[in-house]
């Protein structure tokens, strides 16, 4: 019980790698905190491979995983192919069954097979509830597509969207999408991708819109708040830090 109180921080994080060595008791309950929340970017990712995935502890240490965030780009001016995940990640996204958070940054979303879905996906498809995409390339198509693979997603959360055009028709929702939709960081240049978005089958019943540089602009919020207009039941427009 003491150990599940360890605050989330550095200081926190040294505190539960000492208790991991203390006693086989202890191992466990420090373990699952310590890798309940993973972030994987560029300066991480060897050290994650070579001491976790590629250590025998595989199976042991990625089911205590809850959170994944996977940020590999530093070059602010390119974006991460989402076609490489299944090389670069799919031995270690196979191996992680309970993810219930997976936030992608910095990626760009073209255009990735079934066979690809499956290699990253499949093993946390059902228990996946929240998806985060942050600073992002897509076309609607794949948006689409990427969204609807995940049956029991219930908080979607888009950062700034750089739409690309389409190839082809995006595909239709299996269900509706429930829960909240959370938007943030976008401006008026993402209308287009806005107006595809609210044309999807929603039934969003929490909408939350922040840190909107033009966020009064009326073109803009009109049609922000089509976003799930007959279900909505709470709204939150935040402008900036300080005033909502």
């Amino acid at each position: 019980m003491i150990l599940e109180r360890v605050p989330e921080s550095e200081e926190g994080r040294s505190t539960l790698m000492a208790c991991a060595l203390v006693a086989t008791s202890w191992r466990g309950p420090s373990q699952r905190r310590l890798f309940s929340s993973v972030l994987i970017d560029e300066y991480n990712y060897k050290s994650w491979m070579n001491c976790v995935v590629s250590s025998g502890y595989k199976a042991h240490l990625l089911k205590f995983v809850r959170s994944l965030t996977h940020w590999r780009d530093p070059n602010p001016k390119t974006k991460y192919p989402m076609e490489n995940l299944p090389q670069d990640s799919g031995e270690y996204l196979s191996a992680l069954p309970n993810i219930r958070t997976l936030k992608l940054y910095h990626i760009r979303i073209e255009r990735i097979s079934e066979e690809g879905f499956r290699t990253c996906f499949s093993a946390f498809r059902e228990t996946l509830t929240a998806l985060s995409l942050g600073t992002f390339d897509t076309s609607f198509s794949a948006f689409v597509t990427l969204v609807d693979y995940f049956p029991n997603i219930t908080s979607l959360e888009l950062g700034s969207i750089v739409l690309e055009p389409d190839e082809e028709p995006a595909p239709v929702l299996s269900r509706p999408l429930r829960g909240k939709v959370h938007v943030w960081g976008a401006h008026a240049s993402r209308l287009e991708f806005l107006g595809r978005f609210v044309k999807l089958e929603l039934e969003y019943d929490e909408l939350v819109l922040d840190s909107f540089s033009h966020l009064m602009e009326t073109a803009f919020l009109e049609r922000a708040l089509q976003i799930s207009a007959s279900t909505v039941k709470f709204l939150r427009l935040a402008v900036g830090l300080e005033r909502e």
